[in-house]
């Protein structure tokens, strides 16, 4: 929603009612500090990666980063998400590569994808985690979103700020985009920018390397191939315009039709580029595999951490993995 990025007569219409959300989420937290909610903690450090804003803010290629990190650290990690958009609502589920995103969401196929380790979804992460654990070895868990699901104990919280658009007009839902006050950001040292711009000392941004052939990822494309040319684009994430910038970036014209984040495309919508150049994002792309795209391909792009970034990651795990510190 554009609007929650500036001030406007409907946000300082719905502010009352911002104000109501901002107090219910401060109670929250406390019934939940002074124990009258239960947390359940684990025998294994969880790190939740999250943010105070809806939507689109690169967590999914940072988690994708960091569990790599973790894996070349000699960690066994796992991952626990939602499921958002998924079809399955209750109870806890393993996701592999072969799952279908219609029921396990298309975030969490992705990174079953991408990444080579065990992950979980559930509306409940509590039984996420539980799950998780029960039929992998994991020795630290990384939670994709869950930064308000306060029944899940934590090791760490990494809050991900998007550089560019910030906290938008700084109320919170559904006067704006937050979901909590930005007073949140003083309970964790690890608040980390999606943004390029050196002045933030732990940030990352997001790197371009290829374009994939959506029915068969093995083809690839290099990123000059669609350059000077008008492009079909279909696109359904949090921040649709970050992907239209990358591709013009290219020196692609595009011609774009967005959808809500996690949208369930169906043939009938994609029949008519069936036998034109498409473009997408990875995260569509695990949506539209199935589908008879001839000439349809992804941008794949990965999260290049800052060197301060790595470093002060690496030092601090490395404290888990000494066993200098019980921080969990």
């Amino acid at each position: 929603m554009n609007w929650w990025y500036r001030r406007n007569f409907l946000s300082y219409l719905l502010w009352p009612l911002s104000l109501l959300w901002q107090w219910t989420m401060t109670l929250r937290r406390n019934l939940y500090r002074r124990g009258i909610f239960s947390t359940t903690h684990f025998p294994v450090p969880i790190i939740v990666v999250g943010n105070l804003t809806v939507g689109g803010n690169g967590k999914t290629p940072l988690i994708i980063a960091l569990t790599q990190l973790l894996q070349e650290m000699g960690f066994k990690p796992g991952i626990v998400s939602r499921g958002y958009g998924g079809a399955l609502k209750k109870g806890a589920y393993l996701v592999t590569a072969t799952s279908n995103a219609t029921l396990v969401g298309d975030e969490p196929l992705l990174l079953a994808r991408r990444l080579n380790c065990p992950l979980a979804i559930g509306s409940k992460r509590v039984e996420a985690v539980n799950m998780l654990l029960a039929h992998h070895d994991c020795d630290v868990v990384l939670s994709d979103d869950g930064l308000q699901h306060l029944a899940m104990g934590r090791a760490m919280e990494l809050i991900v700020v998007d550089g560019q658009r910030q906290f938008g007009n700084g109320f919170c839902l559904p006067a704006g985009p937050l979901r909590e006050s930005v007073k949140r950001l003083h309970s964790t040292n690890w608040v980390i920018y999606h943004s390029k711009d050196p002045v933030y000392e732990n940030h990352f941004f997001l790197q371009p390397h290829c374009f994939r052939s959506v029915t068969k990822p093995e083809l690839r494309q290099s990123l000059q191939t669609f350059a000077n040319q008008t492009v079909d684009v279909v696109v359904a994430i949090g921040y649709p315009q970050r992907f239209l910038d990358a591709l013009q970036a290219l020196g692609i014209n595009v011609k774009a039709k967005i959808f809500r984040d996690h949208h369930v495309y169906t043939e009938a919508e994609l029949s008519a580029y069936k036998n034109k150049t498409l473009l997408m994002t990875e995260k569509d792309a695990v949506k539209c595999a199935a589908f008879n795209l001839s000439d349809a391909w992804y941008l794949e792009v990965s999260a290049v951490l800052s060197e301060s970034l790595h470093s002060n990651l690496r030092d601090y795990f490395l404290m888990w993995k000494n066993h200098e510190h019980n921080l969990w």
